[in-house]
């Protein structure tokens, strides 16, 4: 919970962003005052070793290094300046603030920016554990210092001056400290304060929209969330309340919906129960019509005027024995019995009882079958009832001119539409050049007692939907008015497939 806590991630960003942002301005400006500090330690290094370089000349005129000393150990009593003393040109220490230099040699480091060309510069010491700032002055032997010194000589002396910074890193080192703290506090003011306001203006309102939300998942669609200001998550609160009382409003109309559907559902399982009843109870009376009917017939001579009506009466009676069948047919559970067969097989028998059938041929329909189409589990008789039903179908959409086409392949040629992919499934194609079938129909041929024809009883499309749905396939048709239709047929390789 703390982890995926909204509130503490946001925090936590602001922490970061804020501890980057002052802890950057609070760098920038240390670097920046110590650098100015230094550059201010310079100068006055330059500075006081000048100063001290005149007074020392103007004192020393005509008193020979009289007041020298008492010059140097006044101004070494100044907090700031480390060192001031004067050594001459082999590093021995003739001055100093410290008598007890006096004699000795100078330190290495200051001896060598002497012997330096670069010796005009301030150079940085850090002997005494922090840093100083140091400068070099040459004193030449002037002529208006001949008076006290041999001629011969060129350097009367070298004056060096050292600046502590002790005092000025102790206040960068407290102006640190305070930047710090005052970031830390700065962003521990901030961090309360935005988590004050997250959790009265975000935090809440999310978790009672998240409470309502886990309601809802419950069943219970009369909760409603409270609504907080108008701003983003009032709005929110507004368009899921109102949400909620629309699915509260089609959840009851699906209700209404569904007990209908039920008592629709429970009277058409009646009906279809008393019509198969019905169906069964007039198959027998309606053979043995047929059969005085063929009777009758044999008595009658082939000019005799009532054979024609004999005929038609047994052209009826054949009507009446295949509704009979197809309404048994659909109502009754297809059970395959599974066999294993070839697809290819199976449509060419029942193109054998297509040319059979009253004003069927052959010519019409041109096969075109795959070498590859291997044997797959199936029940040949049911399938073979579905092809023959779509190649009929094809045969009456085309009429005596029309072409009719059955494809078969061993693995699916339509992509997308409900397609299956993939190499575990067969097709079986019925194409014709027919009328085609209107868009607003084709979600209706599949639905029972839908039909086009004047003699049919639209029971032909549902039942070889059931079969094909019953060995785990797909039935699909695609249509276009006036350039024909085509019926898809797809069956599993083996059973256990999804579909």
């Amino acid at each position: 919970m703390f982890r995926t806590s909204l509130s503490v991630k946001i925090n936590l960003a602001i922490v970061a962003v804020l501890g980057l942002v002052l802890g950057g301005a609070t760098w920038f400006n240390l670097m920046a005052q110590d650098r100015q500090a230094v550059e201010n330690t310079k100068s006055q290094a330059r500075i006081l070793s000048k100063t001290l370089t005149n007074i020392i000349r103007i004192d020393m005129e005509g008193r020979c290094q009289k007041d020298v000393m008492k010059v140097i150990r006044m101004m070494g009593q100044f907090q700031d300046i480390e060192t001031i003393r004067i050594f001459n040109a082999d590093g021995i220490i003739m001055h100093s603030a410290q008598p007890g230099e006096i004699g000795k040699e100078v330190d290495e480091l200051v001896y060598n920016v002497f012997t330096s060309p670069d010796r005009s510069k301030p150079f940085r010491s850090e002997e005494r554990g922090h840093r100083s700032f140091c400068m070099v002055e040459v004193m030449y032997n002037e002529p208006r210092c001949h008076t006290c010194h041999d001629p011969n000589k060129e350097i009367v002396g070298v004056l060096e001056v050292c600046l502590s910074m002790a005092k000025t890193g102790e206040h960068i080192r407290q102006n640190a400290r305070f930047m710090v703290g005052s970031t830390v506090v700065t962003v521990l003011l901030v961090t309360g304060a935005i988590s004050f306001l997250l959790h009265r203006m975000v935090n809440r309102p999310v978790r009672e929209l998240a409470e309502t939300m886990k309601e809802v998942e419950r069943g219970n669609l009369e909760v409603r969330t409270r609504v907080r200001g108008r701003d983003e998550l009032g709005r929110l609160a507004r368009s899921f309340n109102s949400m909620i009382a629309r699915l509260d409003e089609a959840s009851r109309e699906v209700e209404r919906l569904h007990r209908e559907q039920m008592m629709r559902a429970e009277r058409l399982a009646s009906i279809g129960e008393m019509a198969a009843s019905v169906a069964h109870e007039i198959k027998n009376p309606l053979a043995g019509l047929a059969g005085a009917t063929q009777v009758l017939a044999q008595g009658f001579e082939p000019d005799d005027p009532r054979m024609p009506v004999v005929q038609e009466m047994l052209k009826l009676i054949d009507r009446l024995d295949k509704t009979i069948r197809d309404l048994l047919s659909f109502a009754r559970e297809s059970v395959p019995n599974w066999q294993r067969a070839n697809p290819n097989d199976v449509v060419e028998e029942s193109l054998f009882f297509v040319e059979r059938e009253e004003g069927g041929t052959r010519d019409q329909v041109e096969l075109v079958l795959d070498p590859e189409m291997p044997e797959i589990t199936m029940d040949p008789q049911q399938i073979q009832q579905v092809l023959l039903n779509l190649i009929l179908n094809a045969r009456h959409a085309v009429g005596g001119r029309g072409r009719i086409e059955v494809c078969t392949s061993a693995r699916p040629t339509l992509e997308g539409e409900g397609a299956p992919e993939g190499p575990d499934w067969v097709e079986v194609l019925v194409r014709d050049d027919g009328p085609g079938i209107p868009p607003e129909k084709l979600s209706e041929i599949f639905k029972p007692f839908y039909t086009t024809k004047n003699q049919g009883t639209g029971l032909g499309l549902p039942i070889c939907r059931k079969i094909v749905e019953a060995h785990g396939g797909r039935i699909h048709v695609r249509s276009q008015v006036g350039a024909g239709s085509e019926f898809y047929v797809w069956l599993p390789r083996t059973q256990g497939e999804e579909t």
